[in-house]
């Protein structure tokens, strides 16, 4: 909304049927709730505290969105979300390309059921000698653990299933790791039968077996590393930072817990507690006694898992058909056009890498009839072989929005 009609609403408040004013400050009222109204060069400060914020860990554009609408008003937001998220530079280099793992949906059945876990690494050492991060996630509410470790061995995970998952949340029925032998081995077993867990083994070197968790590691990573580089690109201290990834799994976990997911239409916070995380910038909730916040979650939170459940089997039911239309999904470029290009090397390592997946920006310099192109970089030197157009995706400049303030 821009200076003008924001102040002229402001000023005929009292004949205003949507709007009310608090302070000094607009808010729309939509269904019975207030959303602050946003000015034009308020923008680019609410962009970057719900998504480029450490607390919410670049997620895409819905998550970000949903995160946006809980609190705020503007006029075409849901535009400027996208336009925000789609150019945010961090993201467009470090995304995997959509479309190469399929998804098998596992039975869920209530929270902390089904716990699946995996390691991530080895990464680069940090001063407290960590080198991997063992993560955990509930296959219900999708609530995810994660801890940084010194070395990925029986000793580290049995450590980290009794006093993260099991001390923290209750025995689980099932837990579901892959074979390797920091999971497959007589500690592990010893655990596993002492609190009654039952112990799966997902398919060698087959992602889709134990989706959920391989798809929350591409994020954490993700996170993680557009995390290190922001903080690079403010301090300038590459030494510093490859050392202290361990510090920002914390504030990536807060992220993912209070993010609606696709699945269930909740975030993990609210399946979880029965209740809304509060954010920084939230303001403080009046009326609500704890005899109310109870009775809350005995009457209403059960609904709402049952309503998850419904919406989690639905949501599996529409995934494979949508990864096939992925799959084979190609885009046709022109010359001229501005894109980055996947290093499939680098892909090709281990997950737990934290550099850029995507090399770039480049321009298309000539259209080759089998699907491939010629590229060029941005000073004009142009690529002697011709890479595959399945390689290559858009790359979007990032529009700056008008003079901004942060809140």
């Amino acid at each position: 909304m821009d200076e003008k009609e924001y102040d002229k609403i402001l000023k005929n408040i009292e004949k205003e049927e949507k709007y009310v004013q608090e302070n000094g400050v607009l808010y729309k009222i939509k269904d019975e709730n207030k959303f602050r109204v946003i000015r034009r060069f308020e923008l680019e400060g609410i962009m970057y505290m719900m998504h480029d914020h450490e607390l919410l860990a670049h997620f895409g554009i819905q998550a970000t969105y949903e995160k946006v609408k809980e609190k705020y008003w503007w006029k075409n937001m849901k535009r400027d979300v996208k336009k925000y998220v789609k150019s945010c530079d961090n993201c467009q280099r470090r995304n995997n390309p959509q479309g190469l793992h399929e998804l098998h949906p596992i039975e869920v059945k209530e929270p902390f059921h089904m716990i699946g876990i995996d390691v991530i690494g080895p990464l680069p050492r940090t001063e407290e000698g960590n080198k991997y991060i063992v993560v955990a996630i509930d296959f219900f509410t999708k609530w995810p653990e994660a801890k940084a470790i010194k070395e990925a061995n029986a000793k580290e995970i049995s450590k980290f299933i009794y006093e993260e998952i099991i001390c923290r949340h209750g025995c689980p029925k099932k837990i579901l790791t892959d074979n390797g032998s920091e999971f497959n081995n007589q500690l592990t077993k010893d655990l596993t039968e002492k609190f009654n867990v039952q112990h799966k083994f997902s398919t060698p070197y087959h992602p889709k077996t134990n989706g959920l968790v391989e798809r929350f590691n591409k994020t954490l990573i993700e996170s993680l590393a557009k995390l290190v580089k922001e903080k690079l690109m403010i301090y300038r201290n590459r030494e510093y930072e490859d050392k202290n990834w361990d510090q920002r799994i914390a504030p990536i976990l807060f992220a993912y817990r209070s993010k609606i997911q696709k699945s269930s239409k909740m975030t993990p916070f609210y399946l979880t507690y029965g209740r809304r995380v509060i954010l920084p910038n939230d303001e403080e909730v009046k009326g609500i006694t704890m005899i109310k916040r109870i009775e809350h979650i005995i009457e209403e939170l059960p609904i709402k898992r049952y309503e998850a459940k419904k919406n989690i089997e639905k949501a599996q039911e529409q995934q494979k058909k949508y990864h096939d239309k992925i799959g084979k999904r190609k885009q046709n470029f022109q010359i001229g056009d501005k894109v980055l290009y996947f290093d499939v090397a680098k892909y090709k390592t281990h997950t737990g890498k934290l550099e850029e997946k995507w090399k770039g920006p480049y321009y298309i310099h000539e259209v080759i009839i089998n699907g491939s192109y010629k590229i060029k970089e941005l000073n004009g030197r142009i690529l002697k072989r011709p890479v595959n157009g399945e390689l290559l995706k858009e790359y979007f400049d990032r529009e700056i929005f008008e003079p901004y303030i942060i809140i």
